[in-house]
């Protein structure tokens, strides 16, 4: 079927309508041109790309399949389906038309960047990578396919690529921001702070409001320990975009291991400074009792609403850290990726105490911020969210070693049934609660001779090929925590009393928290109710 377009003055209007952004006329007078000229693909492509703009996706690939029944070796209309099916989701109805495309125009560099994006979108970053590298064959001056590649490079673990295809985006196009920002964070990830601000620096000569380069600034010069620095390259990136919830959370977190050395305006300094100011009264030989919990909340929450303070965390724990570095999110993503536990974690141990109410958490927060061991072992508090995992209202300080660990439990023992509740016990488990979903023997604790399950040696190949590939774990930097009440500390609290609103909990009535702060948090603890069976305490 032969294409016949309408006469080049009665198609400009309609362009010039597309290209102004007035797509529902364009469409409207395509459409109406198609009544006169219903073989032109012109027109076609026209009502396909403005129903695409107008998210009306199955709308647009019927037009372009029109298309095709006009003109069936057009590659330009294979193209825009998959450009229509990517963006409705259908990623790999997307590889199929692009392919097509490929079929009859071998040399469309768009067609193979655009796969190798689908692809990425898919997970299958080697793919992505060679439709990439097809485009580039073509195309040697495409930056946005170096550009996409380097991320793909990235996921797909390889740092030193992925850096050379991002120095190539920026030979095509120097003032490319984000690979710059991109190859900054590769550079932070493999330790190389002082190339990754360095990175982050020609950011901001291209773009001196550019609010990520500062926040990621901010968390090079924390790793670096140059904390007055961070504190003021998060202070930038708020006041350029004052909504930035990553740079608050970020400046937030630093607030709990440092406190700022000069004066500040910054609301959230101001808070926290104020926050810090309030004693947790509280001798650990005597109860703490649930008005001592109310007064110290509520003084907290005056801090907050006196600045007009209004914030929010994606935390849920409330830790007490030392200076050891657990290495935790390197251990649970080589048990991720290969569903084996690493070495370290069969000689760690930890302390559980799981109090029934929120009160009662919230007093054994207390215990863990006062708490001295010879050790200064690190300890966390914290509302249960794992879908897998029992439990609600959970206290845990970590330990080196089955030995350590009965001895902590019994002085812990000690102190929380004079202080909190005589019946609230603590109890030994073994390393995270994931491991032994998948390996019950590992949970199993012999307190007097070899355990169960000991280290498989021939896991020893995964975890070094890990660590190649993901160096700047073991060269984490842990600040202790300071010790008080924090902001953070407040945020998260915040959190679980909405938990415990969730699960019925009437001890949460007592700490006069009026406001929902975190409706998800609340639906969450209403779900595991029903998961796991629970009923209102």
């Amino acid at each position: 079927m032969k294409s016949q377009d309408p006469p080049i003055e009665i198609l400009q209007p309609i362009f010039n309508l597309f290209s102004n952004g007035n797509l529902q006329q364009a469409l409207a007078n395509s459409r109406k041109m198609l009544e006169k000229f219903p073989n032109s693909v012109i027109l076609c492509n026209i009502s396909g790309a403005s129903n695409v703009g107008l998210m009306q996706f199955d709308d647009a690939i019927d037009n372009y399949k029109k298309a095709l029944k006009i003109k069936p070796e057009y590659a330009e209309a294979y193209y825009n389906i998959g450009i229509a099916l990517k963006k409705k989701g259908d990623l790999e109805g997307a590889i199929v038309s692009y392919k097509h495309a490929l079929e009859i125009k071998s040399d469309y560099a768009e067609a193979y960047y655009n796969m190798g994006n689908a692809l990425k979108d898919k997970g299958n970053f080697e793919g992505a990578i060679v439709s990439y590298k097809n485009a580039l064959e073509i195309k040697s001056d495409f930056a946005e396919a170096y550009y996409n590649m380097g991320i793909a490079l990235k996921k797909n673990d390889d740092l030193e690529a992925a850096i050379d295809s991002y120095k190539n985006v920026l030979k095509i196009k120097p003032n490319h921001a984000e690979a710059y920002i991109n190859m900054g964070n590769i550079h932070k990830d493999k330790g190389d702070l002082e190339s990754a601000i360095d990175s982050y620096k020609n950011v901001l000569k291209i773009e001196p409001g550019h609010a990520e380069a500062y926040f990621n600034i901010g968390d090079v010069l924390r790793d670096k320990g140059d904390l007055e620095a961070a504190i003021d390259s998060y202070k930038k990136a708020i006041e350029i975009k004052s909504d930035y919830s990553e740079a608050k959370e970020s400046l937030v977190s630093l607030m709990t291991s440092y406190r700022a050395q000069k004066e500040n305006s910054n609301l959230i300094i101001k808070v926290n400074e104020e926050i810090r100011k309030i004693e947790i009264e509280g001798d650990l030989s005597r109860v703490i009792s649930d008005e001592q919990v109310v007064n110290l909340l509520s003084r907290a929450e005056d801090c907050i609403s006196s600045f007009g303070l209004e914030l929010e965390t994606k935390l849920s724990q409330v830790f007490r850290r030392n200076s050891v570095n657990l290495d935790c999110e390197r251990h649970m993503s080589i048990f991720d990726k290969h569903d084996i536990i690493p070495e370290f974690c069969f000689g760690c141990y930890k302390v559980q105490v799981e109090p029934r109410t929120v009160i009662d958490l919230i007093k054994l927060f207390i215990v863990f911020d006062q708490l001295e061991l010879n050790e200064n072992n690190t300890r966390k508090c914290m509302v249960e969210l794992r879908s897998e995992i029992s439990g609600s209202y959970k206290g845990i300080i970590f330990c080196s070693g089955l030995k350590q660990a009965q001895s902590i439990a019994n002085h812990l023992d000690f102190i929380i049934k004079g202080s909190i509740a005589p019946e609230l016990t603590s109890s030994i488990k073994r390393g995270c609660s994931e491991y032994s979903i998948s390996y019950p023997d590992y949970k199993e604790i012999n307190k007097s001779g070899p355990q169960l399950m000991s280290f498989n040696k021939d896991w020893k190949v995964f975890e070094e090929s890990h660590d190649k590939k993901n160096s700047l774990y073991a060269e984490k930097i842990i600040r202790k925590s300071l010790y008080g009440l924090s902001l953070s500390d407040i945020l998260i609290i915040r959190k679980w009393i909405d938990y415990a609103k969730g699960i019925g909990d009437p001890s949460a009535d007592l700490l006069n928290q009026n406001i929902l702060y975190y409706q998800h948090i609340y639906d969450q603890a209403k779900t595991r109710m029903d998961l796991f069976n629970l009923t209102s305490l």
